[in-house]
C-alpha cells in the first residue's frame, strides 16, 4: 500500500492578492456612482409618494368627516405658512378652520421635508392660493379662501446629476385626484 503525501498550500501569493484588490477597486469605481443614483432616485420617489399619499388622505378625510379639510405648506407642523425661497419645509393636513393660519386642531397628519439636495415647490395656481388646497366634503380641490376649482402641481426635485429624471410632479385636478409624473430638468431644480 502506497501512501502519497499531498502538500496543501495555505494562503495567497502576493500576485493573487494584488489581482483581487485591482478587480475589487475597478468594481467599486463602477458601482459607487450607480449606488448614489439609486439612493437619490429612491429618496425622490419616496418624497413624491409621501406627498401624494397626504393629498389622498386629506381628500378621504374631507369625505369621511363631511367637512372641509386643508392640505398646506407648514414650517412648524401646527399651522399653514408660506414656504421659504428655498422651497417647502413641511406640510400638514387638518380640518379647515376659519382662517388659513389657524386650522382646526388637532392636526391630522404632518410631514417634514428633508433639506438639500431635495427641493419642493408649488405650481403657479397653488402659489396664488397661498400654498394650500381645501378639499370639500365632496372631495373636490378648491382654493382655501374661495370656492374656485384648483388644479396644479407640487414639484419634488433633487439636484443630483446621477438621478435621471430628477423631478416628480404630483399633479392634482379640481376633482381631487392626483398622480405622479416623472420629468427631467437635467440635474437642476426650477
Amino acid at each position: 500500500m502506497r501512501i502519497s503525501r499531498i502538500r496543501a498550500d495555505r494562503g495567497f501569493s502576493l500576485m493573487e492578492l494584488m489581482v483581487t484588490i485591482a478587480v475589487l477597486a475597478i468594481t467599486l469605481a463602477i458601482a459607487v456612482p450607480s449606488f448614489s443614483g439609486v439612493i437619490g432616485e429612491s429618496k425622490l420617489r419616496s418624497q413624491a409618494g409621501e406627498i401624494q399619499s397626504a393629498l389622498t388622505f386629506a381628500r378621504t378625510e374631507a369625505i369621511r368627516l363631511n367637512r372641509s379639510v386643508v392640505f398646506c405648506h407648514s414650517n412648524n407642523g401646527t399651522n399653514c405658512t408660506v414656504p421659504a425661497a428655498t422651497g417647502w419645509e413641511g406640510w400638514l393636513v387638518s380640518a379647515a378652520g376659519a382662517a388659513l393660519a389657524a386650522p382646526v386642531l388637532p392636526v391630522s397628519r404632518t410631514g417634514v421635508i428633508p433639506a438639500a439636495p431635495m427641493r419642493i415647490s408649488s405650481g403657479p395656481n397653488l402659489t396664488a392660493a397661498t400654498h394650500a388646497i381645501r378639499f370639500t366634503p365632496q372631495g373636490l380641490a378648491r382654493g382655501f379662501a374661495n370656492n374656485i376649482p384648483l388644479s396644479d402641481l407640487i414639484r419634488v426635485c433633487i439636484t443630483q446629476e446621477s438621478v435621471n429624471p430628477n423631478t416628480r410632479e404630483i399633479q392634482f385636478s379640481s376633482g381631487g385626484r392626483s398622480r405622479v409624473v416623472a420629468t427631467d430638468n437635467a440635474g437642476t431644480c426650477p
